[in-house]
């Protein structure tokens, strides 16, 4: 196996002698792990850089070795050539996630250390989250001293001959309350306290405008076996759903979870283009988002924030699917959705006073 491994590495370095080009070494972030007798895994084409930069303690004049190859080995039946390593000398090997630190040993290649190279992080800009051609008002949540836009939306309804204005304040922020953060990994939760996550599992996303993710239970401020059982089956699942519950859950006192009926009130009239209305400018890819409404909508997703759509919670569960939590979904369209209790979903607030909404 070793002479297979020293076989290999001779071919790279083969091919960086064949054409050298003076750069220096990458200063890779990360713990060094170390191992030994670890072969270079590929026999795909490769870039040279030479180095004479000190590694961990290892003055190296060999060339650093960057395989654009997915890992595995490969069968590529090109002659691979050997030359025998002399003692004292070492080589770097590069992929996008480690780098590999070999040595010679007994005139053998073997590996010495590996490090896990540590991208920095790239956030989104956020300057264009808000209409700036919208009026918001502001409120100051007591519980944390977190300001949120607000904006109050008006809608004329026909009564027989009769119009009535119905108006409601909703926050154009996701809310981002909590006691305690947690994360993805978490399997233990408690009741006593109000519990987020953060998209990710990176604050920053919670304190710029993404908010805070709340499994159903949690956004309704229910325990968390309401998240496996639907209302009626356990006796602390005790609240009032339905498409115009009032549920303070997560939110302010004298403010409610946002509820289907003011979703679809906001979204109507309903068209292929009405989402856009809803959506942000910030983080969106789509040119078309207008924002008009000032709702200020940003993506959720799982694992990537460009999925193209949000999902909200709602005061609403399905009979027929006790442990799915109703949501509303905004992807080009607005509609309503189900969506798994365990989930982590955003929430949206709706201020009690003043609340003429008639559904």
């Amino acid at each position: 196996m070793k002479y297979f491994a020293a076989l290999l590495l001779s071919a790279v370095l083969f091919v960086a002698c064949s054409g050298e080009s003076s750069s220096s070494a990458p200063d890779p972030i990360g713990e060094i792990s170390s191992s030994s007798n670890e072969a270079l895994g590929s026999s795909s084409s490769a870039t040279e850089k030479k180095s004479s930069s000190s590694v961990s303690g290892k003055n190296s004049s060999s060339s650093v070795v960057e395989s654009s190859s997915s890992g595995r080995n490969s069968s590529s039946s090109s002659a691979i050539l050997f030359k025998q390593c002399e003692e004292g000398d070492t080589v770097i090997s590069e992929t996008a996630f480690k780098v590999f630190y070999y040595r010679c040993q007994d005139n053998e290649w073997v590996l010495d250390s590996t490090v896990n190279v540590v991208k920095p992080k790239v956030y989104p800009n956020m300057d264009s989250v808000f209409n700036p051609a919208v009026t918001y008002g502001s409120f100051r949540d007591p519980r944390d001293g977190k300001v949120y836009k607000t904006v109050q939306y008006y809608m004329e309804v026909q009564s027989g001959n009769t119009t009535v204005i119905d108006s409601f304040t909703v926050m154009t922020q996701n809310l981002n309350y909590a006691d305690t953060i947690i994360d993805s990994t978490t399997t233990v939760f408690d009741d006593s306290k109000v519990e987020k996550r953060c998209y990710n599992d990176d604050p920053w996303y919670c304190d710029n405008y993404f908010g805070g993710l709340y499994t159903w239970s949690e956004a309704l401020g229910l325990p968390k076996v309401c998240d496996s059982v639907g209302v009626a089956d356990n006796s602390k699942c005790n609240v009032k759903l339905g498409d115009d519950a009032k549920v303070q859950g997560v939110c302010p006192e004298g403010w409610h979870v946002m509820n289907e009926a003011e979703w679809k009130h906001f979204a109507f009239p309903r068209d292929i283009d009405v989402s856009y209305a809803l959506l942000s400018r910030a983080v969106w890819e789509n040119d078309r988002n207008t924002n008009s409404s000032g709702l200020s909508v940003l993506p959720y997703g799982d694992g990537t924030y460009d999925s193209q759509n949000s999902m909200f919670w709602m005061a609403h569960e399905f009979k027929e699917k006790p442990k799915m939590g109703g949501a509303f979904m905004i992807n080009g369209f607005s509609t309503s959705s189900a969506s798994s209790k365990y989930g982590s979903l955003y929430v949206r607030c709706v201020m009690d006073e003043g609340d003429t909404f008639i559904q």
